[in-house]
């Protein structure tokens, strides 16, 4: 039984002469990290809130383990967890009344909900500001008052709608860890982000969609194989002759005085060689998940018709 079964789903909003996403089939194994990536616009949350049982689709069929979408949400319901991308905390509410008051909207008793409340604000560091109103807290403490309002509930399926935006690099890790436990504690979870590394160190399954549409899929190996080169090479774009570059693989202009090469290892020391001669910047790097991106959506503006 699949945790999440999409098919052909399709949404167009209201007066809209574009699709928010068109025909998006996908099948979500329980106990993953399944990623959507894509650009603003190129409708990854419209998905989410879609599944979230927040929006109706257009057309196509939606299945929360086993259950459909539209005849059975009020059970789906009982299932899911979402981290909105629009959500914020209440200002008058402190940390602690967030996540214990919202395990009690979901049906968890008095003592269990003063327990997982604790665990969950001490595993953010939020513990400490428990009785501080949220109006007073910084914006990634209020971010990750969010994430542990979700994460308290022990759903079986979180819905995580760029869950670490706006957070340090240490917050960010701390929302990682507990990804990764909930994972490992048979928790399917679906991701959005625009942090490539995020996904490269989270991610069992990766999506990525463009103008409404998966463009790719697969696991994060089978994504890098969309460049066939294995060797990421920036060199000084002053004096390098472009033409030259390309008998070696595929060239990029990133808009800066460096020019990326994506080539294969054999190529290297004769590269570095040339680099050396003429006094050039030379840096050599695997590819990465960002580059791989970049390379299928392109680097210009996204006119999908601005939908998330």
């Amino acid at each position: 039984m699949s945790a999440v079964e999409a098919v052909e789903v399709t949404k167009k909003y209201k007066g809209s002469l574009s699709y928010a996403i068109k025909n998006i089939s996908l099948d979500i194994e329980p106990g993953r990290i399944f990623t959507l990536l894509g650009r603003n616009g190129a409708g990854k949350t419209t998905f989410v809130r879609i599944c979230a049982t927040q929006l109706l689709p257009t057309s196509g069929t939606v299945k929360i383990f086993d259950n459909d979408l539209i005849k059975d949400t009020e059970k789906i319901r009982n299932y899911i967890s979402i981290v909105p991308q629009e959500g914020r905390p209440l200002r008058a509410l402190t940390s602690w009344d967030h996540v214990y008051y919202w395990l009690r909207i979901r049906g968890v008793n008095k003592y269990e909900s003063s327990i997982r409340a604790k665990k969950i604000l001490q595993e953010f560091e939020l513990y400490d500001v428990r009785n501080k109103l949220a109006m007073y807290l910084s914006g990634g403490m209020k971010q990750k008052i969010l994430v542990a309002m979700a994460m308290a509930t022990e759903s079986k399926l979180l819905f995580l709608d760029e869950p670490t935006i706006g957070l340090d690099p240490v917050s960010r890790r701390q929302i990682w860890k507990a990804i990764k436990e909930k994972k490992d504690s048979g928790t399917t979870i679906l991701l959005t982000t625009h942090y490539m590394d995020e996904a490269e160190v989270l991610s069992d399954d990766i999506v990525i969609i463009d103008k409404g549409v998966v463009i790719s899929q697969g696991t994060l190996s089978d994504i890098r194989k969309n460049i066939k080169e294995n060797i990421k090479i920036e060199i000084s774009k002053s004096g390098v002759d472009g033409e030259v570059l390309k008998s070696y693989g595929t060239v990029v202009d990133t808009g800066t005085d460096i020019l990326k090469l994506f080539t294969f290892e054999s190529n290297i020391q004769e590269l570095s060689a040339i680099a050396i001669k003429k006094n050039f910047f030379f840096k050599v790097s695997p590819i990465t998940l960002d580059d791989v991106f970049v390379s299928m959506v392109g680097t210009e503006a996204n006119n999908s018709g601005g939908y998330t």
